[in-house]
């Protein structure tokens, strides 16, 4: 769908054949994850990419190139970082132990850690329940207030609604515009 190719060419998994993207008023080329990690993106999938059998914090190192690291310091990191945005994750927790919100909350402190600035959640919400939403929502907009860009795609209108600053529109994969969401409705 246009959401979806959209959202991999900012994360660089498609490059596109039209149109730029700026970051900070600078245009940019993203060819690779790796570029897109190189501006400070990190993208949340709807499908977990985390190693079951693996801690959280165990996750959210893995990868990471070039860095030798002590568990405790991780550990460490993790709850500095869950205290600053709210989120509720233990990182000693075995991944195969937790419930989907839990997986999706290490997805999102694994790009913080590696020290994403714009983050984009493809259809975040869809597995989560209303009082997991709220929290999530919440965790949005405490990384709002500390200077993240959130970038959400999704079709739940009331959503938009609750959490956004600006909505751009895809229709068909074509963009149509995009609109305040102060001056917008359902």
């Amino acid at each position: 769908s246009g959401k979806t190719t959209l959202m991999n060419m900012i994360a660089g998994i498609y490059y596109p054949d039209e149109g730029q993207i700026y970051i900070d008023g600078e245009e940019v080329s993203i060819r690779s994850p790796k570029d897109a990690f190189r501006y400070k993106i990190g993208m949340i999938h709807q499908h977990f990419k985390l190693v079951d059998v693996f801690s959280a914090a165990q996750n959210i190192v893995l990868g990471v190139r070039g860095e030798k690291y002590n568990l405790k310091e991780v550990n460490a990191r993790v709850r500095e970082m869950s205290e600053k945005y709210g989120f509720h994750i233990d990182p000693k927790k075995k991944i195969h132990e937790m419930s989907v919100s839990e997986k999706q909350t290490v997805e999102i402190v694994k790009v913080l850690y590696r020290g994403a600035e714009i983050l984009i959640l493809d259809e975040p919400t869809a597995v989560l329940a209303p009082q997991e939403t709220e929290k999530l929502f919440n965790v949005m907009r405490e990384m709002k207030r500390d200077g993240k860009t959130v970038i959400i795609i999704t079709h739940k209108l009331h959503e938009v609604l609750a959490v956004s600053d600006r909505v751009a529109i895809l229709r068909k994969g074509e963009y149509i515009g995009t609109v305040e969401t102060k001056d917008a409705t359902e």
